[in-house]
């Protein structure tokens, strides 16, 4: 019986530790409760359709600059001037005739500015009367300026009036403007600085001679060749060349000489090349290869207007020699118008 009871306690035991290990039963899922549907949220108002922002109206520069020429400021008025000039609208014109008369002279300066920078021919009398008249020494030069830009002969008699301009810069302008129209009935007053004390007044006068073909003062000229002054030489060799006055081939000649400094002895042959001569043939070939770029084109250019088939035999073997070189242009150009002047000549 005891046996019994404990196998039965032992059984019983067991059964209550299974029971204990075993997973508790989970408990049932809910189901989920059904939420009413959102409304949607009401739609805003339509608004009604602003009209697109315009850009504001852009104000014409010409307008701009004409109501500056009206300002009490005289810094204003000389903006306008200038805006109208840099504009280069004859449109302006009118408004910068007017600013002539203009109690600043910077505004009167300004205004002359941009007339020559219009080329405004109908106002060529009113700067000739102000070359002549201005008190302003800066605005006098400015209308001597501005005329060589309207390129009207009719203000030659004024420009060489103003030769006489006690300020050297006007008359210096005035020069200038002379040899840019190449007024011819200038040149005796331009032959006249040839005298002047003023070394770059009289090289001007030189140069200006020289455009204006001025043949009366050919002899003039050749006597200038002969001044110390090495730029002074140049300026009248190339006068001389520019004409040409033939008459003072002779002593272009003599500058030929090994004695003389290189950039008179290559402007001497340039200037008989001009002359239809020759003679400075050999001195070309002498500077072809010479280290001033200014000696070799000069050089290049005798042989281009008096040259012989040697010379282009020449030019043809520099070309072979080196045609990257930085004279190559020069060199073609110099062997294209030697085939032109020479090929004529063979037929």
């Amino acid at each position: 019986m005891k046996t019994v009871s404990l196998l039965v306690a032992f059984v019983f035991a067991q059964a209550l530790t299974l029971g204990a290990q075993a997973p508790a039963p989970k408990p049932a899922a809910k189901k989920p409760v059904a939420k009413a549907a959102a409304k949607p949220a009401a739609k805003p108002a339509a608004q009604p359709a602003q009209p697109a922002a315009q850009p504001a109206p852009q104000r014409d520069p010409l307008d701009a600059a004409a109501a500056k020429l009206k300002s009490a400021d005289a810094a204003e008025r000389r903006q306008g001037a200038d805006m109208i000039g840099q504009s280069r609208n004859p449109k302006g014109a009118p408004a910068l005739m007017a600013a002539l008369a203009d109690e600043s002279p910077a505004v009167r300066q300004a205004a002359a500015d941009a007339l020559g920078l219009l080329t405004w021919r109908p106002a060529s009398p009113a700067l000739s009367k102000m070359l002549l008249e201005d008190k302003d020494q800066a605005v006098r030069q400015q209308a001597a300026i501005s005329l060589s830009y309207i390129m009207d002969q009719s203000a030659g008699p004024a420009l060489a009036k103003a030769l006489k301009d006690p300020e050297p810069s006007v008359a210096y302008s005035a020069l200038h403007t002379l040899s840019v129209l190449k007024y011819a009935p200038a040149e005796e007053q331009i032959a006249g600085l040839l005298s002047s004390k003023d070394m770059n007044m009289r090289r001007g006068a030189i140069a200006a001679l020289g455009q204006l073909k001025a043949v009366k003062s050919g002899a003039a000229l050749v006597a200038a060749m002969s001044d110390e002054d090495r730029f002074m030489k140049i300026e009248a060799i190339k006068a001389v060349g520019n004409i040409p006055y033939e008459a003072g081939a002779p002593e272009l000649v003599k500058l030929l000489d090994k004695e003389q400094q290189p950039e008179v002895r290559v402007e001497a042959a340039l200037a008989l090349s001009k002359m239809g001569r020759n003679d400075g043939l050999l001195t070309a070939y002498e500077f072809l290869r010479a280290p001033e770029l200014s000696l070799r084109s000069q050089s290049l250019t005798v042989l281009g207007s008096v040259g012989d088939s040697r010379s282009l035999q020449l030019v043809e073997e520099m070309l072979a020699a080196d045609p990257k070189s930085a004279d190559a242009g020069m060199l073609e150009y110099t062997r294209q118008r030697l085939l032109a002047r020479l090929k004529p000549a063979a037929k």
